[in-house]
This record gives C-alpha cells, structure tokens and sequence, in this order.
C-alpha cells in the first residue's frame, strides 16, 4: 500500500514518492527475507488485493528457496538505493539498508550458493563499515545510557507513555523474582537491599549458558594474549583442574541445608538424571589452590572481554544496585527459592542476562513500572561481522580476520586475532559473532543454519548440510561452592532439556498447515517442506 499510494499521489513530489517507494520495497523485502529463512517458500504479494480481484488471490508459492531470496534481494536492493543517507531516529536510512541486505545474502547463499551473493554481501557490508563507525560503549546501545548511539543505524522505539516491563519478554521475562524471604531461607550471606520494595519481581525465564560465556576470552595477565579464561596463567596459577567424571553423588563438592532442612548441593539429584549419555556429564571440576589470594569467581571474571560485563550478570556482579551472588546459597542463585535447581522465574546456568534490560529502572523490575525501550534492528558492529564472514566464504583469510578484528578490539577490548590459517580465522569468527551479537535479532540460531550449510570448517569439520555440532548438544552450566574454592560444569537437565536433537528438517520451519490445507482446498499449490 506504501509503494501504491506513494506512486499514484498528485500531492507528493518525485523526490518523496521515490522516498516512500523505496521505504516500501525495503520493509517488503524485510517481509519477504523473514519469511524466506524461516520457511523457505512464501506468497510473494507484491500489488494490493481486493474481494473483488479474486482470481488475482490465486498467486502461487514460490517454488524453491532460490525464488524466495530473488525476491527478497531484489526489494532490499530497491530500498538500498532510494533510501537517504540519514534519518530519523525509528526510520530506516540507506547504511541500515545495506547492513540488512548483507544479512539476507548470507543467508540466500547459505541455501542455494549462489556465489553473486558474497559479492553483493561484500559490496554492501563494506560501504558500511567505510561509512560509519563502531562506538565505545558497547553496552549503552542496548540499555538507557546511549539510546542513539552513532552505531545505531536503525532503531525501534518505545516511551514509557505506553510501555511497561511487562510488555517486553527482555526485561518482564529475564529479570528474577526472589523475597527477601527466600534469602534469608537460604542463608545468603548477602542480603538483596530491595531499596525501593522487592527489587528483583519479575518472571525470569531466559538465561545464558556457560557455553556462551566460555566465548568471552580473558586477557592473560603474564603476556596480554585473549585466552579461554581457564587457559590463562593467572588461572592456572591457582586453581588445581580435577577429573570432572570423579563427581558421582550429590552434594559431593559442596552441601548445606536451608532453614527448613531443605538440601542446597553441588552436584544436585537432578545433575546427575537425564543426562546425554553422549556428552560429559560435568565438563569442568576445578579446586583453588592453598594460598590463593583471589577466589575462583574473581580469577573467572576479571580481565574478560569488555562485552562480558554489558551483556551477562556473573557471580560478584552489581545489578540494579544490588550485589548479587550467583554461587551456591547465593541471593539470586539457582536454589536460592524453593526449587534447589532453578527455574520458578530464578537462573537455572549460574548467570542472569544483562544485554537489552535496562541498568536503572523506577522503582524496581516489576511488571507495571513504565520505561522507555529499544531495540537495535542494525548497526555497523553487524556489518563487520557480515564482511568477515562473506570473506570467509571468499578465501580471503586475512581480509575476514581484519574485519573480526574491529569489533574484538574496539567493543571488547582485547588483543586481537592473529589467526592466518582458514581454520583458525573460522574460529576466530565463530566465537566473535557469538558474543557480538549474542541475543540481539535471533541472529546467533539463523548464523548457526547458515554455517550448517557451509559445513566445514564453520560446522566442526562436518558435510555441508549436516547436524549442526552446536544445536545438537546439551548445554552447561556453572556451580559454584559458597567458599568459591570449587566450580561444577554440568549440563543442563532440568525438563530433560540435555537431550536436544538436530535433525535435516530443521534447517526450515515448516510452513503452517492450516495455511496449506486451505490453499488444497482451493486447487492451489501446498506442499509441506521435506520432513515435517
């Protein structure tokens, strides 16, 4: 309707209706790409229908995925070129433009290798990143602190004149629900402040995992390498590595009761059920040595990746003004209410999300409290992320790590990469993209399709179109004992979520059935994608 109406004004100039076209083309691609990497096919409308035009509303289904991105790349292109260079806060500008169509070649490659898209994925991430910046305050772009932030080529915004916590699953459903109570049942040796009433009164579902933090690297205190921070020399140093598959009975490294005699253990009963008898139970049973001046929880998290400390809530950190203890008895732990392994709205990994709530919220996190919100829709730290991996694809090793590079070192702030060979440079970029652009726009599930596809060195070694390695394992977590002296890493069990299967299929969605059962009813193309 944007492209019709702008097209046949008598009022607009021709400078404004090209404007509006091009706004209209650009989100209609945006349709058609969301569309197109979740089920592959779609209806590709492009003129506006009436009842009347009833032979018209028999448009057929693309008939592979490799229409669909003709579609989509095409309308992206379209907006690519008519949208200005700047706009307003909330309005999609020509750098936004290209930052999405780069993401859309990747993906269009990804299914149908067409390799015309690395070249138009290149084109358009790179005028990018010639053309704007990267900021240094990471964090504030998904928070209050920096709202407009340079980086933020695209936003969607919310006043609080219409919006509450409760109207967005990143803060009603990442933030927890603990009592006062429920710390003193606990034995918390630090008590919540709960300043303004019940700080944390939120239904907290979400949570990071230990195999997410484990992308964070730490800067090694002996030579300024960025290491896995259980590779550094300060960790190692001090902490004794035990044989994780020692651990067989609950409460072996660490047990109390709550005040009702309720057990508090490290590893719980449930630790040890429904495991994924294909994986390490625990990965991870680590011990600080006699003498050590810094505990486990200080030699973990300090030095980290700068990203760490804006996106992730970890043992020691301060939140929404309160100190908060994530190891064992903790006062927003996982046991810390009356399930001893999490969930009921509290953390059942050992970490809280911080990326995309907000640091000061009037009075407290609770559901009714009005705030102001965004959203980052795209930004020029993607457009690296998107160069390096079109690169990648290229065999242009050193140009990918270059572009990997900018936002390792100005968002995370550490040394940067010096991988030179394919395998390392894919690494690299893996585990860049993960904390890049971890929780933001669902981009980390669509990547990890994109390089299932790729197969290779982008999927653990495997055929392209393979299981993806990483969505078809369990996840972990992380237990730490009151003392901090020693740390569990288990998987996940709780629901029996450990036993998480990949399979072919899953590289679509499927197409809803009630929407093929009506197109079958009316003589019209319906078929399902392969496997569902």
């Amino acid at each position: 309707m944007i492209i019709k109406n702008a097209s046949e004004s008598k009022a607009l100039s021709d400078a404004d209706k090209a404007e509006l076209v091009a706004q209209g083309r650009f989100l209609r691609g945006m349709v058609f790409f969301d569309q197109a990497k979740k089920m592959g096919r779609f209806v590709p409308l492009k003129e506006v229908l009436s009842e009347a035009d009833e032979e018209k509303c028999t448009i057929p289904m693309t008939a592979s995925v490799d229409e669909s991105y003709k579609h989509v790349i095409e309308d992206l292109e379209a907006g690519v070129a008519g949208l200005p260079v700047s706009a307003s806060a909330g309005l999609a500008n020509k750098y936004a433009a290209e930052v999405i169509l780069s993401r859309a070649c990747l993906q269009a490659y990804a299914y149908t290798k067409d390799q015309t898209y690395l070249d138009k994925a290149i084109s358009a991430a790179k005028d990018v990143t010639e053309k704007c910046s990267l900021t240094d305050n990471y964090g504030g772009m998904f928070n209050e602190t920096d709202a407009t932030s340079k980086e933020i080529l695209w936003g969607y915004y919310r006043l609080s004149t219409n919006s509450t916590v409760g109207s967005f699953d990143e803060l009603i459903r990442i933030y927890p629900n603990i009592s006062a109570d429920d710390c003193a049942f606990s034995k918390s040796p630090q008590l919540l402040a709960n300043k303004n009433g019940r700080t944390f009164e939120c239904w907290g579902i979400y949570w990071p995992t230990q195999d997410l933090v484990d992308n964070y690297l730490v800067t090694d205190e002996a030579t300024g390498q960025a290491l896995p921070w259980y590779e550094t020399s300060q960790y190692k140093s001090n902490v004794t590595s035990l044989d994780p598959s020692s651990v067989t009975q609950a409460g072996q490294v660490d047990a109390y009761n709550r005040t009702n005699g309720e057990p508090r253990r490290i590893p719980t009963l449930q630790d040890l059920l429904q495991t994924n008898a294909g994986f390490p139970v625990f990965a991870r049973y680590d011990q600080l040595k006699a003498g050590a001046s810094r505990n486990l929880s200080q030699l973990m998290y300090s030095k980290r990746d700068a990203r760490f400390y804006t996106s992730v809530v970890y043992d020691g950190a301060t939140w929404l003004g309160e100190n908060v203890e994530l190891n064992l008895g903790g006062n927003i732990s996982a046991g810390v209410r009356d399930k001893e392994d999490g969930g009921w709205y509290n953390t059942v990994s050992g970490y809280c999300w911080r990326k995309n709530t907000l640091e000061s919220l009037s009075p407290r996190a609770f559901y009714s409290v009005k705030v102001d919100m965004h959203y980052c829709i795209a930004r020029t730290g993607e457009a690296y992320m998107n160069l390096a991996e079109a690169y990648l694809l290229k065999g242009k090793t050193a140009d990918a790590v270059k572009a990997l590079n900018a936002t390792r070192t100005t968002h995370g702030k550490l040394a940067p990469s010096t991988a030179t060979t394919e395998e390392e440079a894919w690494k690299d970029y893996i585990r860049e993209r993960n904390v890049e652009m971890v929780n933001e726009n669902g981009d980390i599930y669509f990547s990890y399709l994109r390089w299932g596809k790729y197969g290779g060195h982008a999927n653990h070694g495997r055929p392209a179109g393979d299981i993806i390695y990483d969505l078809d394992r369990p996840t972990y977590k992380i237990e730490i004992s009151r003392d901090r002296t020693k740390l569990l890493v288990g998987q996940i069990t709780l629901m029996n979520s450990a036993s998480r299967t990949f399979t072919a299929k899953r590289y679509l969605f499927p197409i809803a059935q009630g929407f093929l059962d009506t197109r079958e009813a009316y003589g019209l193309d319906h078929n399902q994608n392969a496997g569902w």
